[in-house]
């Protein structure tokens, strides 16, 4: 008989062991949105302006342990995978067979967004660990009420919500399996289920008092970022998009399987308890796909519909082995042979200038030969004066620079372009009112006006200009800036 869970075991270990080696020596700096990620570290508290907390807590654990060096920053990823796709292993071994689980979590490690997932720092890896939890906990209450898995569901969907908010999309599918699902009501329907979601509650709770407190920030930039202020318009290409996007996130051939085997669980072709299993990816999926329409959604936006995706996919190609056998191994072979090249190609900067791979790591290069540009042309001063701030309008710079050391050596500040605060950097940094000389470093073409209506005095002066390799450059406007008045005239 053979031991499926060794070979997951196994599996689960060589990834892991080549994602962090190519951690250790991957020479890709931080993107904006990680560096902003590890500021939140180094002052943890139970909510931001654009995120619950849990990824600020995630990054102050490995950088307390590893310091703050960039692999120290990232290295939760493939380990936080890893455990995720041992818990969807025994999630779907429970439902079904230990070759599902095998292989739904070789699905699950092995798809193309889990690549790129596991080499940065994401708001998406918690999240996805909860959500395989919480399902591991509901099927295990399915079938037998228990406390210490009534406590891990409840643990599990708060501090999914602590991670993103996108864990909401798990309650949907788990309120239909309530109502129609027996064994569902019957493990869910008890003190042990209402303690789940006390817990759930309570685990939230700070996070919710947080929000009140600061106006609701996090909650607001959410509904601001599903875009719907102007109506209720339609976007039929904007859904073409997002669903076309899915098959670069799951993998080609996995995405086509899965829609066959949500098709097949409707139809009631697969093994119990597939249909409800199903509910849990098409949750997100669907919730998403309206949200597209509507506006617009960015790929990784369903990505919770992959845990319970890999195990439905898993178990269609299991049960119809013969027919799709040679597509669905040749599918999973071949997106992980190509992503494997690709990232051995993004550990070598002359092999991913060749590949024409630049302009995807052209915000991850040069930051420390940036810094000390701006350092040189702050430290000169303008017209006999010395610089008072260094004010920054796009929110990833100021936390790349302030990341590789800048806000050690100067003042930096958020310039706004708007009255009210648009992310954390503007809510925590604003420039305020002085007389300047203020440096700005100008990354917006289209800007000009609005400084020189905060700005009573305005000269531009020569552009920061880095070059990035491989034809790309980084371009800064500089200007030096008198007697600024926030927001003057808007």
């Amino acid at each position: 008989m053979r031991n499926y869970q060794k070979w997951t075991l196994w599996l689960i270990a060589a990834l892991l062991a080549f994602r962090l080696v190519a951690l250790l020596i991957s020479p890709l700096g931080l993107h904006g949105d990680e560096a902003q990620y590890w500021a939140w570290s180094k002052d943890l508290d139970w909510g931001y302006f654009t995120k619950p907390p849990l990824i600020a807590w995630t990054i102050w654990v490995t950088t307390s342990l590893f310091g703050d060096a960039e692999w120290a920053v990232r290295v939760s990823s493939p380990i936080l995978h890893s455990f995720t796709a041992l818990v969807i292993f025994r999630t779907a071994r429970l439902a079904f067979d230990a070759k599902t689980g095998f292989w739904a979590a070789a699905v699950y490690l092995l798809m193309p967004a889990l690549w790129l997932s596991s080499g940065i720092v994401s708001t998406d890896v918690p999240l996805l660990l909860c959500w395989a939890l919480a399902m591991n906990a509901w099927l295990h209450l399915r079938g037998a009420a228990t406390w210490p898995r009534a406590v891990q569901l409840g643990i599990a969907i708060g501090f999914g919500l602590l991670a993103k908010y996108a864990m909401l999309f798990f309650l949907p599918a788990l309120g239909l399996a309530f109502l129609f699902d027996r064994p569902t009501r019957n493990g869910l329907n008890n003190v042990k289920g209402y303690v789940a979601g006390a817990l759930t509650f309570l685990i939230f709770l700070p996070n919710i008092l947080w929000n009140i407190s600061h106006d609701f920030a996090t909650v607001t930039h959410t509904a601001e970022n599903a875009n719907m202020r102007g109506g209720i318009p339609f976007h039929p290409l904007e859904l073409g998009t997002f669903l076309a996007d899915q098959l670069a996130v799951f993998g080609p051939v996995t995405f086509v399987l899965l829609i066959l085997a949500i098709l097949a669980a409707v139809r009631d072709k697969l093994d119990r308890p597939a249909f409800w299993v199903a509910l849990f990816s098409v949750s997100p999926l669907l919730i998403i796909s309206i949200q597209a329409l509507l506006s617009r959604a960015n790929a990784n936006w369903a990505v919770t519909s992959y845990v319970a995706g890999s195990i439905l996919t898993a178990h269609f190609a299991v049960k119809f082995w013969p027919r799709v056998k040679a597509w669905f191994i040749g599918g999973v072979g071949f997106q992980s042979v190509l992503c494997f090249i690709l990232a051995l190609i993004m550990l070598s900067p002359t092999l991913t200038d060749a590949a024409g791979l630049a302009n995807s790591a052209k915000r991850l290069r040069k930051w420390p030969e940036t810094v000390k540009v701006v350092e040189e042309i702050y430290a000169q001063g303008h017209e006999g004066q010395a610089y008072e701030t260094l004010a920054l309008d796009k929110r990833i710079i100021f936390y790349d620079l302030n990341y590789y050391g800048l806000a050690k050596k100067l003042p930096m500040k958020m310039w706004m372009h708007e009255a009210a605060p648009a992310n954390h950097a503007e809510l925590t940094y604003p420039l305020p009112a002085q007389d300047g000389p203020v440096l700005v470093l100008n990354y917006y073409d289209h800007y000009e006006d609005e400084l020189r209506e905060d700005f009573t005095r305005l000269e531009r002066l020569p552009d920061i200009n880095i070059d990035l390799g491989g034809g790309k450059r980084r371009v800064l406007r500089v200007w030096a800036g008198y007697d600024y008045v926030p927001t003057k005239g808007r």
